[in-house]
């Protein structure tokens, strides 16, 4: 190396070599990704070692556009819940799922991460774009091949040193639908589904019929709401009117 290098790079700035490194570790993010994108969503070997870089690389870097995308190609390999949505998703989805089980109705009909209820042989992910990126928050645009090309945007939270899904929403072309069931006319175009209002919905209307179910149960004597209660109420004060 040249004397006068040398001393270029000995004088360099605390910010200047930040920023040098920061270029060098960007690079090599590039080429990683150029490297590690099965759109197929089939595992593969690095994908072990790109989880764990998701949880150690700076933290501006974490907020890259390059480095989201590693991150959606990572979780498009795994799609599991556990591993990939963020806290307040996963409560959300264990407490539906929960009633679910115990109601014995449905609610959710499809595979979020294949946009479907049944998965194509040839079935694929894209990302489109990358959008919206805060400090805590990003937006991914994607589209699924599933028996069909279905876009889909995912809410992502940074949370737990990474990126994780934090809603899904779905846009399709269809109607909206009166209480029978029957298409409003003139109501056709893109629709949308969220997932989370989706959830919150099903819990709140199991929680409103079972409150009115509560209601119509038998109120004798008062304030006892059970039609067992009620009947050992009446059975008492027929007891005692007899000893009377």
């Amino acid at each position: 190396m040249q004397p006068n290098v040398i001393l270029k790079a000995l004088n360099m700035t605390s910010k200047q070599l930040h920023s040098l490194l920061t270029i060098a570790a960007m690079t090599m993010l590039t080429f990683s990704m150029a490297a590690c994108g099965n759109k197929t969503g089939e595992s593969s070997s690095n994908g072990d070692s790109l989880t764990v870089s998701t949880t150690q690389a700076p933290t501006d870097l974490q907020h890259s556009p390059e480095f989201i995308t590693l991150r959606i190609d990572t979780i498009y390999k795994l799609r599991n819940n556990e591993s990939c949505c963020s806290q307040r998703y996963l409560a959300l989805y264990n407490k539906a799922r929960q009633i679910s089980e115990e109601d014995g109705t449905l609610f959710i009909d499809s595979d979020h991460w294949i946009a479907g209820q049944d998965i194509d042989e040839e079935w694929t992910y894209e990302l489109m774009s990358i959008n919206n990126i805060t400090d805590s928050t990003a937006q991914a645009t994607m589209n699924i091949h599933n028996f069909g090309d279905q876009k889909v945007v995912l809410d992502l939270v940074f949370e737990r040193g990474s990126w994780f899904v934090d809603n899904f929403h779905f846009f399709f072309e269809g109607s909206d639908y009166d209480g029978d069931g029957n298409s409003i006319p003139g109501s056709e175009g893109m629709k949308e589904t969220d997932e989370v209002k989706e959830m919150q919905n099903y819990i709140q209307q199991i929680s409103d019929r079972e409150s009115q179910e509560s209601e119509a149960t038998i109120d004798i004597p008062r304030g006892q709401r059970s039609v067992d209660a009620a009947i050992k109420a009446a059975r008492k004060r027929i007891d005692a009117a007899t000893k009377d």
